[in-house]
């Protein structure tokens, strides 16, 4: 029921011009009329502005997570607000959605519900909750002030298409396109740790999960990479080769990135991150290791990791292509083998 000055807004007085609340009624009706209009399904969503948010935390390792989904806490909507309605004034509007409590000289006050409580949204059906929806749209001012946002029933429907097609292409490029070869090194480039200790369809289910959360998290830092730019590497680019390198030396032990945001070898410092990219310290060793005047450094880095027995392992004739080339051997027209030979040679000679 929608009390208005504390009376009740009945149904008659839409009929009755000669009503006392006549005009509110038809501003109550032409709004629900709007409503149904508008969204054809008779739902409505209000969904608060600002949440989910997402702050700096650490995973069970108590390793960094730049990104970690913050506990929404519960807010509260007063369901009683003064608002200006058109041409009729300022008035005391009261939604109830239990029964009121009737005072002296025809007049009503709200229940003992006196609030509605959500915490990211809430979804209003027009049909069935019509006072509800009438209130947060029309008379709350948690609309007009931005706090509660109601979404678009186009945008939001090309939204929930947009959303579906991105998560068919990442479904398909990580169950069915990605073979089982490149897997361990895809996930690894992900930032999927021990995949060598997982069973493959664990790091596919891993590796998916990650991408979806990673697919949210570029919504307000578009330097993440998600689901398109997953199978843009698809192909395997030198930034998949070197951050799969990376982590595997990682999850053996020979790699370190310490608190203080260095990069360690053992006990020989590799670079030191800049407080500014601690949050993407892979990142930030990746660019610094291919800058053009670090040749030297690069090439002393994948020195100092690598192995012959990394060297058999290689399953991937583009990482060896990739290795030849930060060894300075050319690669072109020349046949596998005498690439794994010059490569093996300079960095592993005997």
């Amino acid at each position: 029921m929608i009390l208005l000055d504390q009376k009740p807004l009945e149904g008659d007085a839409l009929n009755d011009k000669d009503h006392k609340l006549h005009e509110f009624a038809k501003e109550y009706d032409n709004t629900l009329k709007e409503l149904r209009s508008k969204y054809k399904d008779g739902i409505i969503r209000f969904k608060r502005v600002g949440w989910p948010k997402y702050t700096k935390g650490a995973d069970s390792a108590f390793r960094e997570v730049p990104n970690m989904l913050e506990p929404t806490p519960p807010m509260r909507i007063p369901l009683k607000a003064y608002a200006v309605t058109g041409s009729l004034g300022k008035h005391l509007w009261m939604c109830c959605l239990d029964a009121p409590v009737l005072l002296p000289n025809g007049l009503s006050d709200m229940g003992r519900k006196k609030t509605l409580s959500i915490k990211e949204e809430v979804i209003v059906n027009i049909n069935n909750e019509p006072d509800l929806a009438f209130f947060l749209y029309k008379i709350s001012p948690f609309v007009r002030r931005r706090l509660l946002q109601v979404i678009d029933p186009i945008a939001d429907d090309a939204k929930v298409g947009e959303e579906k097609r991105v998560e068919a292409d990442r479904k398909s490029a990580v169950w069915h396109r990605l073979t089982d070869e490149r897997l361990p090194m895809m996930a690894r480039s992900y930032g999927i740790v021990d995949v060598e200790n997982k069973q493959p369809n664990a790091v596919r289910q891993e590796l998916e999960t990650l991408l979806e959360k990673n697919d949210q998290l570029q919504k307000q830092n578009p330097i993440i990479k998600g689901t398109k730019e997953f199978i843009g590497e698809m192909k395997i680019t030198e930034g998949v080769l070197l951050r799969n390198f990376i982590q595997k030396a990682v999850d053996d032990n020979k790699l370190d990135y310490k608190g203080d945001g260095r990069w360690k070898i053992g006990e020989k410092g590799v670079v030191q991150v800049p407080h500014s990219e601690i949050s993407r310290p892979v990142d930030y060793l990746c660019n610094w290791l291919m800058l053009g005047n670090n040749t030297e450094k690069y090439q002393e880095f994948i020195k100092d990791l690598i192995n012959k027995d990394y060297l058999e392992g290689i399953t991937e004739s583009k990482e060896w292509s990739w290795l030849a080339k930060i060894a300075g051997v050319s690669s072109n027209f020349k046949k596998l083998d005498e690439v794994k030979d010059n490569v093996t040679e300079f960095f592993c000679p005997v």
